[in-house]
């Protein structure tokens, strides 16, 4: 019996003895687990804080304000190296003297629709609008264009196919020209100013989006009725006379990015 009683004894030690090192060995591994799990949140915080420094805030890499504030007036010469692109309503700032020895690139049939592909004639050279700037040696490059596309839906991708290719190629600044408001007696023929209205703030958008310049003209010849008055105006309501003229000049060399 006294034999029996101590193997008894014995075998109960040995049980208590594996109980404890199972709980030990848990105890263990679950101090481990939970410091393994603690040094991954941290490391999973440390992108965080970084994506958060390096994101910058949206249009951060616009380098123009639009519309163009006004400066000092520049002299006639800022003309020498300028290419002006689009409708004939532009032509009269040659007509009259006032844009210098400025390239001309005007006519009627050019729109937003034809814009990447019209050919035009510049010294005896037939040739696609890009082409010819870079022909001209451009330093700057004033479009105003749309005229034609007033009440109808336009696009702007052939305007920003061209204008990509004339900076690629040239390093010229681009001025984006609002359209010109029109007399009341042919906003019913022509189009009407709150459709311009529309059109520029559009084009104002398209400006800022490819970071490009943007000159408000239309502010400058719109009456309180938001209308071109009939003393500025030539017949047809668009071209303007040789005051106004003189005054869409002293707009350009006025505000200069």
């Amino acid at each position: 019996m006294i034999i029996r009683q101590n193997e008894k004894k014995k075998a109960k030690f040995r049980v208590s003895f594996l109980f404890l090192f199972i709980f030990a060995s848990f105890a263990v591994c679950f101090v481990l687990y939970m410091k393994e799990d603690f040094e991954i949140s941290s490391d999973m915080i440390e992108p965080a804080e970084e994506a958060v420094v390096y994101v910058e805030p949206v249009g951060s890499a616009n380098t123009v304000i639009n519309p163009v504030p006004a400066c000092e007036k520049a002299d006639a010469s800022y003309y020498d190296d300028a290419v002006f692109i689009g409708n004939t309503v532009l032509a009269g700032l040659s007509d009259y003297g006032y844009s210098g020895s400025a390239e001309m690139f005007l006519s009627d049939s050019i729109d937003l629709g034809n814009f990447d592909t019209v050919t035009i004639s510049a010294d005896g050279v037939e040739s696609g609008i890009a082409d010819a700037v870079l022909r001209a040696k451009a330093g700057k490059v004033y479009i105003m264009v749309g005229i034609n596309d007033i009440g109808s839906e336009f696009s702007f991708d052939g305007l920003k196919t061209v204008i990509d290719s004339i900076e690629e190629q040239t390093g010229a600044e681009i001025y984006l020209m609002s359209l010109l408001p029109i007399t009341a007696e042919n906003e019913s023929r022509l189009a009407l100013n709150s459709d311009i209205d529309a059109y520029n703030s559009a084009l104002l958008d398209l400006a800022d989006q490819i970071n490009v310049h943007y000159i408000d003209v239309n502010t400058a010849f719109k009456g309180n009725d938001g209308k071109l008055s009939s003393a500025d105006a030539e017949l047809n309501g668009i071209r303007l006379k040789k005051s106004g003229y003189e005054r869409l000049s002293d707009q350009i060399l006025t505000h200069i990015g």
